[in-house]
Formats: structure tokens, C-alpha cells, sequence
């Protein structure tokens, strides 16, 4: 993903965490650029991954009901869910990123009614540090660290919450753009949480460390059964499918043959390389599992360019009508 501004960035946030707690960091807003901070290192890694969470009990707010597809277009829906599976892994959930979903989002033709609630901050990070400070129970030296570790959640918020998109394109490979950029909004407000929840963590003593990381046996099963026999395993399952129903749609010629086969190549890559990342364990510790999600975030952000290039290779080969027919495909219609 690029990483441009890193060192503004990363001053003004450290400025904001440094000398505030996480009330005080409320008004941090970094703005709908393309930034990262300097955590590159750890990029592209790969994990056993996973994706878990009760979502509604992620930090006591009321949630609203949304459409799973939803999480690509307005990734801050994700958001509370991640940090729920960062630091109190207890109930599985789909990976909202997955090959059928990148698939059924770019093509659907029913969205998701526009709401402001779809662009509100989505976490209370007041109510995480609580949780937290309840839990581990932090010494005076430690809480000014728990507290730039909430400084960090709520600007991972406000900063996500700020790239919520004014509109939805209908063509599906401008909507895999907006899909590409929303992940990569995501995959940056995550990484703003990289660095505080490292220190505070390496601060704790051992019996803090076994309650701040503690993954019940049973529960880490939960989670890796439930992604696994939901979208996880099934890119493969579903590449033939996607690729027959854009055949059959729009009945490339003989001499379209060559696009459309090496767009199913992409495909064919792509879905390879979510399953790579599919989970096999829950990682015992918070920082390893933010780096989990992470690069399970890359794999999909990885999947949406790469499809997103090949489907418009393809398009361009296409006549008016067929251009036609590819563009009022409807991947979500059963």
C-alpha cells in the first residue's frame, strides 16, 4: 500500500497522544489523505489470520444492522469489530473481505441505504480503555500509556470515519477503486494503533501480560471453524463461478478469448492468495493479532486491486453492447 507523508504524520500524532488522554484526542482528525505511519516493516507478512467478534459487545455502543457488503464501501463498520478482535477475541464472525464479497459488492445493484450513521466514528475508545483498565488493572507508570493507547483508537477512528465516500459509483470497476482505497483507509487506521498498543503491552508484567492476552482454547477453535466454513476457504469454490457468470453475461468472442482467460488468471491469483491468508490459529497476544488482521487486510486490499486491474483489461476489449451487459451484472442476485 503506499505510504506517503509518514513523518508528518507520525509528529502529529505522537504530538496528540503524548498530551492527551483519549477524551482529549476526540477532536485528532488526520484528514482524507493517503498517509501511513512508519510501521512498514510489517507489512505483507504472512500469519495464520482470523476474524472474530460479537457485535454487540464490542465496547456497550448500540449497533446498527448493516449489510456484510457494506464493510468495503464504509470500512469504519469493520473498525469496531477489528479492535474487538484485537483485544477480546470470544465470538467468530465472517471475514467481511472476502473473494465472494469483493465480487457481489462491485456488481450489486441494490446498495446499502445512505445513512450518517455509516460515517460516524466507529469506536468509543473511552469505553475500551475502561474495559481494559478494569481488566489488567495499570500501575501509575503504566496509565499514561493505556491512555496514548486510547489517543490511538479514537484517532484510528475520526480518521476513518473522515474517508466515508460521498457517493457510490454504479460502474463496478470505479466501485473497486472506491473498494481498494476504503481498505486502504482501513489497513492505515488500524496501523495507528500499531505502536501505542505495543508499548503498553511490553510495559505489563507477566500476570498482567496472561490477563491482557488470555484466548480461551475453546473459543479460538470457534473462530477459526466459523471463518473456515464460512467465506475463508471457499475463494477457490467460487473463482469458476464468478468467472462462468461473466462468461455467459457477456459472451466474449474468439479473439476476446486471451482477456478474458488472462482476467481469469487474476482471478485465479488473487483467490489464491486469500486463502494463503485464511486462519489456522488465533495468535495468543493482542499485538500479534493486530498483526494478523493487518496482513489479512493486505491480502484483501491485494485481491481488489488485482481484480479491479484485470476486470478493467477486460472491459475495454468489449463492444458497446457487451459493455453493456458486463456493467447490469448483478453478482449478489441468486
Amino acid at each position: 500500500m503506499r505510504k506517503l507523508g509518514a513523518g508528518v504524520v507520525f509528529g502529529i500524532l505522537a504530538a496528540a497522544l503524548c498530551s492527551a488522554p483519549p477524551a482529549a484526542a476526540f477532536g485528532l482528525r488526520i484528514g482524507p489523505f493517503h498517509i501511513g505511519l512508519p510501521y512498514i516493516g510489517w507489512r505483507f507478512r504472512h500469519h495464520p489470520l482470523y476474524m472474530r467478534a460479537n457485535p454487540n459487545e464490542a465496547t456497550g455502543r448500540e449497533t446498527v444492522p448493516r449489510d456484510e457488503a457494506a464493510a468495503l464501501l464504509y470500512p469504519n463498520l469493520a473498525l469496531a469489530a477489528i479492535f474487538q478482535n484485537i483485544f477480546w477475541p470470544t465470538y467468530a464472525s465472517p471475514w467481511p473481505f472476502g473473494y465472494q464479497a469483493i465480487f457481489a459488492t462491485a456488481f450489486a445493484k441494490r446498495l446499502p441505504d445512505q445513512s450518517p450513521q455509516l460515517c460516524q466514528p466507529a469506536d468509543d475508545a473511552t469505553a475500551t480503555i475502561d474495559r481494559l483498565r478494569q481488566e489488567i488493572t495499570p500501575t501509575p507508570d503504566q496509565e499514561p500509556l493505556l491512555q496514548k493507547l486510547g489517543g490511538a483508537i479514537n484517532a484510528a477512528s475520526g480518521y476513518l470515519a473522515k474517508s466515508c465516500p460521498t457517493a457510490i459509483p454504479a460502474q463496478p470497476v470505479a466501485r473497486m477503486q472506491l473498494m481498494e482505497s476504503q481498505l486502504e483507509e482501513l489497513a492505515m487506521a488500524v496501523d495507528m494503533i500499531r505502536q501505542p498498543l505495543q508499548d503498553f503491552a511490553q510495559s505489563l508484567n507477566d500476570e498482567q501480560k496472561a490477563r491482557f492476552a488470555a484466548v480461551p482454547e475453546a473459543a479460538a477453535d470457534r473462530a477459526h471453524s466459523a471463518d473456515a466454513a464460512s467465506n475463508c476457504a471457499g475463494a477457490q469454490a467460487a473463482l469458476d463461478g464468478s468467472a462462468d457468470r461473466i462468461d455467459r453475461s457477456v459472451q466474449p468472442t474468439d479473439a476476446q478469448r486471451t482477456a478474458f482467460d488472462d482476467m481469469k488468471q487474476a482471478f485465479s491469483q488473487a483467490a489464491t492468495d486469500l486463502e494463503a491468508h485464511c486462519p489456522t490459529a488465533v495468535p495468543l497476544t493482542p499485538f500479534g493479532r493486530l498483526e494478523a488482521i493487518g496482513a489479512r487486510l493486505d491480502a484483501s486490499w491485494r485481491a481488489v486491486l488485482s481484480i479491479q486491474v484485470a476486470l478493467a483489461n477486460f472491459e475495454t476489449k468489449l463492444s458497446d453492447e457487451q459493455r453493456s451487459r458486463f456493467d447490469t451484472m448483478d453478482f449478489a442476485a441468486r
